[in-house]
């Protein structure tokens, strides 16, 4: 018997409200389109990374002009369904004090619809200044509501010695290594006491560290949201199968959550979620079946 026909098979023995509360569950949960609102000064680089992480040019990139003055809103469906994930790329600060003051109320307003904030620094900036006092005075609130919060260092390869850079390896000398985890210190520090683990040093042009910056994000996600935001992720980033991975966990733990809610007795729950566990592990067929949703 195939994973699909056990499944349909348990699914035939719940109760109308059972089975139809089920599916309304499965909807909500597959219908979700997750925000990640991308923040930092101008010239570090957002852009550029927005398109490295999902593989292909979804925001502009300018090197004399700051070219992101309004939110670019970029949605990108999941392989082979209507759902997707949406991208902010939001305005850099720094470009003067009355703009600043304009994108103070604008980067309020998008973290109270974002689902995760991703804030991305230079590598070889001195001086976070103004990145902290966005933070503070901005963010700073909804982060301690719960708001998952990311820091990246992108452009690390510029780190001193940047000649220690391994061009043919893409990654970073012995001196230089140490520098930028000095650098990822000094940041969590800058940043309120930030834990060191959502300090990720990247560079989006040698495509460096971008995998862990990927899992790192996704972790900080609750599961309902995991396993759709990993969908769409770059086929070619590294630990491509590890992303799979904490994908198909997530998956698992959303169907549980749902099957939990449902009004049956606690065998049948057992008996449903032990299917779709065993279903995760074939992932082709368990995708088929959920395919309306997947």
């Amino acid at each position: 018997m195939t994973t699909n026909q056990t499944i349909n098979n348990w699914m035939d023995t719940l109760p109308k409200e059972a089975k139809q509360k089920f599916e309304m569950g499965l909807d909500k949960a597959f219908d979700y389109e997750p925000k990640v609102a991308i923040f930092g000064k101008t010239g570090v680089g957002k852009s550029s990374l927005t398109n490295a992480l999902f593989g292909q040019d979804a925001c502009s990139i300018s090197d004399v002009t700051a070219c992101t003055r309004d939110p670019q809103e970029v949605f990108m469906k999941l392989d082979g369904a209507s759902k997707g994930i949406k991208l902010m790329d939001v305005p850099g600060i720094g470009e003067n004090k009355e703009r600043d003051k304009e994108y103070f109320r604008l980067y309020a307003n998008i973290l109270k619809d974002a689902d995760m904030a991703l804030w991305v620094l230079k590598g070889d900036d001195r001086t976070f200044t103004s990145d902290e006092d966005f933070y503070n005075t901005c963010m700073k609130e909804y982060i301690k509501e719960g708001k998952p919060f990311v820091v990246a260092i992108n452009q690390v390869d510029k780190i001193e010695p940047f000649r220690e850079w391994d061009v043919n390896n893409s990654q970073p000398g012995i001196k230089q290594s140490a520098n930028i985890d000095k650098k990822r210190i000094y940041v969590a520090e800058q940043f309120s006491d930030l834990p060191i683990s959502n300090v990720i040093p990247v560079s989006a042009n040698e495509r460096y560290n971008l995998e862990n910056l990927v899992l790192t994000l996704v972790d900080k996600l609750p599961a309902n949201k995991k396993f759709v935001a990993l969908g769409e992720i770059d086929e070619n980033l590294k630990k491509r199968e590890e992303i799979i991975k904490v994908r198909e966990k997530s998956f698992v733990e959303v169907v549980h959550t749902i099957i939990d809610a449902l009004p049956i007795p606690e065998t049948m729950k057992e008996i449903g979620k032990g299917i779709v566990s065993l279903g995760s592990k074939i992932i082709k067929g368990i995708g088929n079946f959920f395919s309306s949703w997947w």
